[in-house]
């Protein structure tokens, strides 16, 4: 059985064998799942800001990229022509970028030793596809509280000796903690991958944090990327340095919303954002052109918004509903008992938590409380579900 059959069967068949789960054990994580954290200092020079970090992570970096090129030629042999793109085309990008994204991405480049073109594509994945789930909720006393589970991997090779995704493992070892500064002071905070400028998972301690889910669309961020490769449309903005530019720009969370909710981008997502005061957490489904639908907390007396990669308001897929549960978890627990514990425990349940899991992170952003752990799902109890 190859590849492609495996993946198919895996689509069809296994979902059907699995039960989803409300753990309530899962607190606190367990210590070999912390993630390190750094520093990227503002008033470095763009060019030497990730020198550090790059050095240390790009035996990692490179092991990720050789992966993929050899998956890509070897499993999906008509796409090809992405690896003599990735050599000739994406290196022009980074002239392309407003500044500092350009200067810090050649910086990596050369601090790695690995190719600038292999650097972009690294830099761009998120653009095209990611699983995820992102919850916001409000306890008893008014506080907000964000959540989410990063997942990614899904398609790009599948391990049966230990029955994990392959990109899955790769990437888990180079999830960190970024703490930005300016002047010696934290400015925001970032979870994400060495090496990765953009930010998917972050924080402005005080003022609003923030999560980014994938949107599946038809004019998706495939497209985006084509149009910026050929300078058919520059005037977009990249999904994940929109929320960079975000945090480094707002100072609060109605700025927050105001700017995710109007740029163009090149692929469709959705941001989560939550604040500081009661009610202050939303959902932006973007298009690349504009917010398509804008749900907020309390919208009915809801206490709590989840977010997973299909609309909100639309059925979920039956292949894929990690909406479902995550609701019926969420509702038993109860507005009264909502805090990390109870909502770490939600993202640890399955299908919350599957073989697709890179990390969780909890957010509190009015005190700046932020914790990020490792995850990995293992067939113990019961298998778990793929994705």
């Amino acid at each position: 059985m190859n590849t492609i059959q495996i993946t198919i069967w895996i689509i069809l068949i296994i979902p059907n064998i699995f039960a989803y789960q409300c753990l309530t054990d899962q607190w606190p994580p367990k210590s070999k799942s912390n993630i390190p954290t750094y520093v990227i200092d503002l008033d470095t020079p763009p060019f030497q800001r990730w020198n550090q970090i790059v050095t240390l992570y790009k035996s990692q970096i490179r092991d990720v990229l050789d992966y993929t090129k050899h998956f890509i030629v070897n499993t999906w042999p008509v796409f090809t022509f992405l690896i003599d793109i990735m050599h000739t085309k994406l290196s022009l990008i980074a002239d392309t970028l407003p500044e500092p994204y350009g200067q810090e991405l050649k910086g990596i480049s050369q601090a790695s030793g690995i190719s600038l073109g292999e650097i972009i594509f690294y830099n761009i994945f998120y653009e095209i596809s990611s699983l995820c789930t992102s919850i916001v909720t409000q306890d008893q006393n008014g506080y907000i509280i964000h959540g989410r589970n990063l997942d990614f991997g899904l398609l790009l090779g599948w391990d049966k000796v230990n029955k994990s995704w392959i990109l899955t493992n790769k990437l888990r070892p180079l999830v960190i903690a970024i703490n930005y500064t300016k002047n010696g002071e934290i400015r925001f905070q970032t979870i994400s991958f060495a090496g990765f400028i953009g930010a998917i998972t972050g924080i402005k301690p005080g003022r609003f944090s923030i999560t980014l889910n994938t949107r599946f669309d038809l004019n998706g961020g495939y497209i985006g990327i084509i149009e910026w490769v050929y300078n058919i449309n520059r005037n977009q903005s990249f999904v994940t340095l929109a929320i960079r530019d975000m945090l480094t720009g707002a100072e609060n969370y109605d700025e927050a919303v105001e700017y995710l909710s109007k740029i163009p981008l090149l692929a469709p997502c959705y941001y989560i954002i939550a604040g500081i005061k009661p009610e202050q957490g939303v959902i932006i489904s973007r298009s690349r052109q504009t917010s398509v639908n804008i749900k907020t907390l309390n919208t009915n007396n809801q206490w709590y918004l989840i977010q997973t990669n299909y609309d909100n308001w639309r059925k979920q897929p039956a292949i894929d509903d990690r909406l479902t549960p995550a609701i019926q978890c969420i509702e038993t627990k109860g507005k009264n008992n909502t805090n990390f514990e109870s909502l770490f425990n939600l993202l640890s349940s399955q299908p919350m938590l599957n073989k697709l899991t890179i990390y969780t992170t909890l957010m509190k952003p009015s005190t700046g409380q932020l914790e990020s752990y490792i995850q990995d799902c293992h067939d113990e109890d019961i298998p778990c579900i793929p994705w």
